[in-house]
C-alpha cells in the first residue's frame, strides 16, 4: 500500500473524514515521445486572493485568469510552510517537510536521497530545464536534482556578503528569456522527439515590491498596490512562456501547472510578509492545471501542494515514487471525494528566534493551529482567522488536535545526521571564545527538556516587528537608532538568538568590534550551532585582526555545514592573510569540487597562485573564472599583476586597462596603470592616478602617487595638497616617507628652507622605522 494511502487512512478527524485518498489507475505504458511536455510555473509570494480568477477585482492577470479558465483551478490549495526552499521542496518530492527534512532557508539542503519530480521525468526520457529567479533555490541547496539544464548561476559578488538570501534575486523577464532560449532550442528538428518538463520560478511578487512600467504605475502608490503591480508583471511573464508555446504548436500536448510557493501577510495579524505565522494569507496559494484531457472546473475541496506531484506524474503516465505522501487530485475532476487533510508548520520563530514552532491541520472547514495557546478556526464563517474558538470548541480542538499529533508521527523521515562530536581540548577553546556556549543547541534541538515553555509567536509579533524596523534603521546608516532598538527588544526578551546577532552586526558596521564579539557571543550562548552567529563571531575576530580566532570560529562553521561556500571562502581568505597558501589551496579545491559559486572560487584562488608565485597555475585559474563570467570583478586585475610579475609590462597595461573598463570601483587597476605609465607617459599616469583618488578618496598611498605625478609635472600646489591628503589617510608605511620628501621639495623650490629641513628629517625617520 502507497505511504499516501496510509497515512490518510488513520487521519480521521470525528465524522469529517471518513474516507481516503483514492489511488488513480496507473496509465497505459507508452514510450516517452507519446507523453505530453510538463511546463511547472512557481510564482514566489503569490496569495491566491490577489487573482482575478480567485476573485480579486483589482487584479490585472488575464493570462492566468484564462488558464484557470480553461482548466482546473482548485479554491483550497495549502502550502507546507510560508517560505521558498521548504515549500519548493515539497512540491518537488510530493512529501511534508518533515520527511525530506528542509525546514528553513539557508542551511537545509534536500538531500540526495529524495526522489525528485525531475529525477522521475528525466528517468523516463524526459528532457529537464530549470530556471530559477532567486539564490534561495540555487542548486547548492540540492533543489536542482535531476535536471539537465538549470539556470541559477547567480554572481554573489554584485550583491555583497552582507546581502540576505531573500535579497539576491533576478527580474522574471530575465528568468523567461532563458527558459525561452531554453524551449526554443528543445524544440528544434531532432530534440523535439523527447517530452520536456520545464520549472520556472518568478520571484517577483517577493519583497521589494518594485514593478516595471507600465505596470507600477497602474495601480496605488501602496504596499498592496506595489505588491498587486507585482502580480500583474509576473502575469506578463507567464503569457510570454504560454504564446512561446502556443507559437511553436507545443501548447495543446503540454500540461500547465502554475502553483505558488506561499502567499504573503500584507499586515494581517501584524505581520507585513512571510515566514512567521501560519495563518491563510500565508499559506493558502493559488493553484491550476490546464492540458490535454483537463476539464475546465473549480474544485473546492481541500487540497495540498504535495498533491502536485502525483497528479502530474498520473496525468503524464508515470508511476510516482512509492514514498511520495500526496495524493493524484484527478478523481477530484471526475466528481469524487478525496477529503485530505492539509498540514502547515513554520519553524522561523523557533530557528531564529527561539520562541515557539506552530503546526497546523485543517480539513475543509475548521484549523487548527498547535501553539502555547491553541487556536481554531471555521475557515468557511471565519476565512480570516479573528475569531479563536479553541476554549468555546475544545472537543473540535482536541479531535483536531490528537489528528495532528498523529499526522506527525505519520510523515516523519530518517532523523538527519547531526554534527560530529567535539573533542574535549577544542570544545574548551571554541568555548573560551565563545563560539560553544552552555546551552548546546536549545534553539534548534525540538525536544529538548532544559528548554522550558516557549515563547507564542502570536504574543511576540510586535517584537519581531522591532527586529524588522531596527534592520530598516541600519540600512539607512542609523545605527544609534537600530542599536537602541535592538536593546529595547532584548530588555524585554533577553533570549532572542536574532535580536543578539543583528546588535553584533550593527556594532560590527560601526566599528565596535569588542562589543559586536560581545554580542555574538551571547547568541552563541543560547544555541551554539546558530550559523549566522557563527559565521559573524568569526568575521568580527577577523576584522579586528585575531586571525586565529577568526580560523576557529570558521572551522567550527564549515564542520557543522560543509558546503556553505561562504564559510569555505572566508576560511581561505584567512588561511592567506596567514600565509598558509597550501591550505587555502585546499579550501578552494573543495569548493570546486562542490560547484560553488565557480568565478568567486576560481578568483580566489588564482589569488592564492599569485602569492605562491605559481603564476601559470594564476593565469589559467583566472581565465577559467572570467570565461564563466567576463564582467567578473577583479580577475582582469590579477591577470594584470600576473603578468607584472613576468614583467609582460604590456599585457598588464591591457589587463589593467579592462579591469577598469568593466568595474567602477577598480582603483587598484587604475593605481596600477598610473605606476606602469609613470615614465614613459607621464601625463597619462597623472590622469590615472586622479582616477584613482576619485574612485577611492581614502587611498592615502594613491593620493601620495597622485602628489609626486603633478610635482613631475611642475603643479606645486596641487602637488602639495596631494601629499597633505595622502599623509591624512594612512598610506603605506613604506610610502609615507614620500610626501614628506615631495614637501621638502616644494619648500626648497619656494625658499622655505626651515619647513623644507624639517620635511625632509620627518621623511628620514619614517624612512629608517619602515626598514
Amino acid at each position: 500500500m502507497r505511504l499516501a494511502a496510509r497515512i490518510l487512512t488513520v487521519l480521521v478527524i470525528g465524522s469529517l473524514l471518513t474516507g481516503c485518498a483514492t489511488d488513480r489507475e496507473p496509465a497505459p505504458a507508452s514510450s516517452a515521445g507519446d507523453r505530453p511536455n510538463l511546463l511547472l510555473i512557481t510564482l514566489d509570494t503569490l496569495r491566491a486572493d490577489r487573482l482575478g480568477s480567485y476573485g480579486y477585482d483589482a487584479a490585472q492577470t488575464p493570462h492566468l485568469d484564462a488558464l484557470a479558465e480553461r482548466g482546473l483551478r482548485f479554491e483550497r490549495a495549502t502550502t507546507v510552510m510560508p517560505l521558498t526552499l521548504p515549500a519548493h521542496s515539497s512540491l518537488m518530492t510530493g512529501t511534508f517537510p518533515a520527511y525530506h527534512g528542509v525546514r528553513d532557508n539557508g542551511g537545509f539542503y534536500l538531500g540526495e536521497e529524495q526522489q525528485t519530480l525531475a529525477e522521475t521525468l528525466r528517468d523516463t526520457g524526459y528532457r529537464t530545464g530549470g530556471f530559477i529567479g532567486a539564490f534561495v533555490l540555487d542548486s547548492r541547496w540540492g533543489i536542482a536534482q535531476g535536471f539537465d539544464h538549470y539556470f541559477d548561476d547567480f554572481d554573489l559578488t554584485e550583491f555583497g556578503d552582507t546581502a540576505g538570501m531573500d535579497a539576491i534575486q533576478r527580474p522574471g523577464e530575465v528568468v523567461v528569456d532563458r527558459a525561452v532560449e531554453w524551449l526554443d532550442a528543445e524544440g528544434q528538428a531532432g530534440v523535439r522527439r523527447s517530452p520536456f518538463l520545464c520549472w520556472v520560478h518568478l520571484y517577483d511578487p517577493h519583497t521589494p515590491y518594485d514593478a516595471p512600467e507600465p505596470f507600477r504605475s497602474s495601480f496605488p502608490a501602496t504596499r498592496s498596490g506595489a505588491y498587486d503591480a507585482e502580480i500583474a508583471s509576473t502575469d506578463a511573464q507567464v503569457g510570454r512562456l504560454l504564446d512561446t508555446l502556443e507559437a511553436a504548436g507545443r501548447l495543446d500536448n503540454t500540461v500547465v501547472v502554475v502553483a505558488s510557493d506561499h502567499g504573503e501577510m500584507l499586515g494581517e495579524h501584524s505581520e507585513i510578509t512571510h515566514g512567521f505565522f501560519i495563518y491563510d494569507g500565508a499559506v493558502r496559494i493559488p493553484l491550476m492545471i490546464a492540458g490535454p484531457g483537463i476539464p475546465a472546473a473549480v474544485i473546492d475541496e481541500s487540497v495540498r501542494i504535495i498533491d502536485v506531484l502525483p497528479t502530474v506524474l498520473g496525468l503524464l503516465g508515470v508511476e510516482p515514487p512509492t514514498v511520495v505522501q500526496g495524493a493524484d487530485l484527478m478523481p477530484l475532476a471526475r466528481g469524487e471525494r478525496l477529503r485530505l487533510v492539509a498540514h502547515s508548520e513554520s519553524w522561523f520563530p523557533r530557528y531564529h528566534y527561539g520562541w515557539s514552532e506552530l503546526q497546523s491541520i485543517q480539513d475543509g472547514r475548521y484549523k487548527l493551529i498547535k501553539a502555547p495557546r491553541r487556536e481554531l478556526y471555521d475557515l468557511e464563517r471565519d476565512p480570516g482567522e479573528l475569531d479563536n474558538l479553541a476554549d468555546r470548541q475544545s472537543e473540535q480542538a482536541d479531535r483536531m488536535e490528537t489528528a495532528l499529533d498523529r499526522l506527525l508521527g505519520e510523515i516523519a523521515g530518517a532523523p538527519s545526521a547531526g554534527p560530529q562530536p567535539i573533542d574535549p581540548e577544542t570544545a574548551e577553546r571554541l568555548r573560551a571564545l565563545g563560539y560553544l556556549g552552555s546551552s548546546a543547541n536549545a534553539q534548534r534541538d525540538e525536544d529538548d527538556p532544559e528548554a522550558g515553555p516557549r515563547g507564542d509567536p502570536k504574543d511576540k509579533i510586535g517584537l519581531y516587528n522591532s527586529l524588522k524596523e531596527a534592520t530598516a534603521a541600519s540600512a539607512t546608516g542609523d545605527l544609534e537608532s537600530a542599536i537602541a532598538i535592538i536593546e529595547g527588544a532584548l530588555a524585554e526578551d533577553s533570549g532572542i538568538v536574532e535580536a543578539h546577532v543583528l546588535l553584533g552586526n550593527f556594532h560590527r558596521k560601526a566599528e565596535r568590534f569588542d562589543a559586536a564579539v560581545a554580542a555574538y557571543r551571547a547568541a552563541l550562548d543560547l544555541d551554539s550551532e546558530h550559523p549566522e552567529a557563527l559565521m559573524s563571531l568569526a568575521l568580527a575576530y577577523k576584522d579586528s585582526g585575531r586571525l586565529a580566532e577568526a580560523e576557529a570560529g570558521l572551522t567550527r562553521a564549515a564542520a557543522l555545514d560543509e558546503r556553505n561556500g561562504k564559510v569555505i571562502w572566508q576560511l581561505a581568505d584567512v588561511h592567506m592573510r596567514q600565509s598558509r597558501y597550501s591550505d587555502a589551496e585546499a579550501g578552494l579545491l573543495s569548493a570546486l569540487d562542490l560547484d560553488l559559486d565557480q568565478p568567486r572560487f576560481l578568483l580566489k584562488l588564482g589569488e592564492c597562485y599569485i602569492e605562491m608565485e605559481r603564476l601559470d597555475d594564476a593565469e589559467r585559474r583566472l581565465r577559467e573564472a572570467l570565461g564563466q563570467n567576463a564582467g567578473l570583478a577583479t580577475a582582469h586585475f590579477n591577470l594584470g599583476l600576473v603578468y607584472e610579475k613576468r614583467g609582460q609590462l604590456d599585457q598588464a597595461i591591457d589587463a589593467y586597462r579592462s579591469e577598469i573598463a568593466s568595474n567602477d570601483e577598480a582603483y587598484r587597476a587604475s593605481f596600477n596603470l598610473g605606476k606602469l605609465l609613470r615614465t614613459a607617459q607621464p601625463r597619462q599616469a597623472l590622469t590615472w592616478f586622479r582616477k584613482t583618488v576619485e574612485i577611492q578618496p581614502q587611498f592615502g598611498t594613491g593620493h601620495l602617487y597622485l602628489a609626486k605625478a603633478l610635482l613631475d609635472v611642475g603643479d606645486l600646489d596641487g602637488a602639495a595638497a596631494a601629499s597633505r591628503l595622502g599623509l591624512d589617510r594612512q598610506p603605506d608605511p613604506t610610502i609615507a616617507p614620500l610626501g614628506h620628501f615631495i614637501l621638502a621639495d616644494i619648500y626648497n623650490r619656494r625658499g622655505q628652507f626651515d619647513e623644507a629641513a624639517l620635511q625632509e628629517a620627518t621623511a628620514r625617520r619614517l624612512q629608517a622605522a619602515s626598514r
